[in-house]
């Protein structure tokens, strides 16, 4: 036997089915009984409407009343995911932490004799690339690698190598090994054109080995060092052990890393080796072609969460909207993705040179939930100054949100989608006056003038943020391009400054003096300091320019959230009355929430410190009452 039924017993008893099988089904909340481990579904093997398939956790079988598929944890990823028994159970034994027991003899036989030779032709192609690059013929590429920042370690971790410019470079070297020129050929190496003789499909390109979930080589991707003609990048064709739409690169080796932290979705091979350069191993990217349900589905069984971090440009972003869009029928509550904004023009490597690696750490610790994306996706690529326009995304979010197949799942999102529209709706009648009819409710909280005076300071600080804002656009309209991305979804309170940033983002502001002027005397108004503000004059002050205004962004967008919240608080305290019967919302806990948002930092750091200090006092105790109870005994 292949593997010991203790072993196989052993993964039963550390995997569940159920989650397994959940990847897969909706489980009918009727019919199932989670505290008996007993689960019930449409089956996912023949169409049905009604829950007939069925799952036990206690006994580790699943059945189908329908069709009658019936089968163990074993079978059912064998049948439902089309791997083999022997990588269902290393997949599951991977999951459950449990290392392989398996005998020699099995290992051999698990892959045919025709598979087994195209698997050895690919690992000495490889070798040949690698000993070509190292060589000195391929020092132009060697320091090509070099100069993209990597190092020599990272090259030979990823094996990098470089095909000959010849066009039977390989060719021959395989031949010399024993191997025909139609094995060449069958393993995508090379080809042959209409009367000519085969020739090497990789010709002075950097290559970059594609291995499966063995760790062995099924496939290259190539780029060119010499741009001026043919594809930048090229990938072997498709085999009988390469499927390009069910692998990714470097899958195997980031799932050793994302026990702690998640997987990496970027770009292209380079990404994901450029993050490694910087101890960042837990990246793998796409085969040339966009994300596809395979890949996805090979993701969730290492990673629930992944992060999807492509580059700051309108192909990043359509790739990023694409992604989304295959996620969402088949995301559910242990299955999901997050997507981690880069700025505009920017990819990984790209960041991390200019601006480090704890500034892209940073951009993937803050990623995205799905619905927020979504919700600021849409947002980004309208002008909402209308309740016709707000109500028109609203519509379109909805439909878009439908394609989720988990219907409680689907609830939530809907849920959230429609407070993000009401805060947003909120946030455009800004000229009505909240504060009206509030004041025996903030009475309660604090003195009435003393309310006023922090809102109006708030309120203050805020006009003054958005002037200097306006003032540096308009000292260096090159930011505008430069800065799209951050100053995709900007509001302005003031309805001058709203109205000049729309026309010159969307330049429909001609190039009047006295156009400008004017808008430089209204941020001047609303904040006088900048009459001898020469820092966004300053050419040779530009680095510092961009700092503050990017710091500048960011400060507004969190004033405006704090009073926003605020707001919020208010309208609730006036329509929630102290005899409230809703314990969950009662006046008292308004109250404090109230306190909390006027109390700003200070309060949260209070909260902190008395909380650390609570812990610390409560140890204390702890240890000394078992220290009494020890000696008593």
């Amino acid at each position: 036997m292949s593997f010991s039924s203790a072993f196989l017993d052993k993964i039963k008893t550390s995997v569940k089915i159920s989650d397994i099988v959940s990847r897969h089904v909706n489980w009918d909340p009727k019919k199932s009984n989670l505290s008996k481990q007993d689960f019930w579904a449409p089956c996912p093997f023949h169409k049905e409407k009604t829950a007939s398939f069925h799952v036990d956790d206690t006994k580790g079988f699943y059945y189908c009343f329908g069709c009658q598929a019936k089968g163990n944890i074993f079978s059912f990823l064998k049948e439902m995911e089309g791997i083999s028994f022997f990588d269902a159970v290393k997949l599951l034994s991977e999951k459950a932490g449990i290392p392989l027991e398996i005998d020699n003899d099995f290992k051999r036989s698990t892959t045919s004799t025709e598979e087994q030779k195209l698997l050895n032709i690919n690992e000495a192609a490889c070798k040949f690339f690698t000993k070509y690059l190292f060589s000195t013929k391929g020092s132009i590429a060697l320091n090509y690698l070099k100069d993209r920042g990597l190092s020599i370690d990272t090259i030979k971790e990823f094996k990098l190598g470089l095909s000959p410019s010849k066009s039977d470079g390989l060719i021959n070297s395989l031949v010399s090994e024993g191997y025909t020129e139609q094995d060449i050929e069958n393993a995508g190496l090379a080809y042959k054109p209409e009367n000519k003789p085969l020739v090497d499909r990789f010709r002075n390109r950097v290559m970059f080995p594609i291995s499966n979930l063995n760790d062995r080589v099924v496939a290259f991707g190539g780029r060119s060092l010499n741009t001026t003609y043919g594809a930048k990048y090229i990938n072997s064709p498709e085999t009988k052990i390469f499927k390009k739409g069910s692998l990714l690169f470097n899958l195997r080796s980031a799932q050793k890393h994302s026990k702690n932290d998640p997987l990496v979705i970027v770009e292209g091979y380079m990404d994901v080796i450029s993050l490694a350069n910087n101890s960042i191993n837990n990246a793998v990217a796409p085969l040339g072609t966009s994300l596809t349900k395979e890949q996805l589905q090979l993701i969730w069984r290492v990673c629930e969460e992944p992060i999807l971090l492509l580059d700051g440009d309108n192909a990043g972003r359509l790739a990023a909207t694409r992604a989304v869009e295959l996620a969402l029928p088949l995301i559910s509550y242990n299955q999901t993705i997050r997507i981690a904004n880069l700025p505009s023009n920017y990819d990984p490597d790209d960041l991390i040179k200019q601006r480090g690696k704890d500034a892209l750490k940073h951009i993937i610790d803050n990623s995205l939930g799905l619905s927020h994306f979504i919700f600021i996706n849409e947002k980004s690529q309208r002008k909402l100054d209308s309740p016709e326009r707000i109500r028109k995304m609203h519509i379109e979010l909805m439909n878009k949100l439908k394609k989720i197949k988990d219907i409680d799942l689907k609830k939530m999102f809907l849920a959230e989608i429609n407070d993000r529209i009401r805060k947003l709706q909120f946030q455009k009648n800004t000229n009505i006056k909240q504060s009206q009819g509030l004041k025996s409710a903030e009475n309660k909280i604090k003195p009435r003038t003393q309310t006023i005076s922090r809102i109006q300071a708030a309120e203050k600080e805020i006009n003054k943020l958005e002037a200097e804002i306006m003032f540096c656009l308009i000292k260096n309209p090159i930011f505008i391009k430069v800065f799209k991305a951050q100053l995709t979804g900007l509001d302005f309170s003031d309805e001058f400054f709203q109205k000049s940033f729309w026309q010159i983002r969307h330049e429909q502001l001609s190039n009047s003096s006295d156009i400008f002027n004017l808008i430089s005397d209204q941020a001047t108004q609303k904040n006088p300091p900048l009459k001898n503000h020469l820092i966004y004059n300053d050419k040779n002050k530009e680095e510092m320019s961009r700092n503050l205004l990017l710091n500048r962004i960011t400060t507004l967008n969190l004033a405006k959230n704090r009073l926003e919240s605020l707001k919020d608080l208010k309208i609730k305290i006036k329509t929630q009355r102290s005899d409230s019967q809703n314990k969950g919302e009662s006046f008292e806990i308004i109250q404090s929430e109230y306190r909390r948002a006027m109390g700003g930092s200070e309060f949260v750091e209070d909260s902190i410190l008395r909380e650390r200090k609570f812990d610390t006092e409560s140890l204390d105790v702890f240890k000394k009452s078992e220290r009494k109870a020890f000696q008593k005994k």
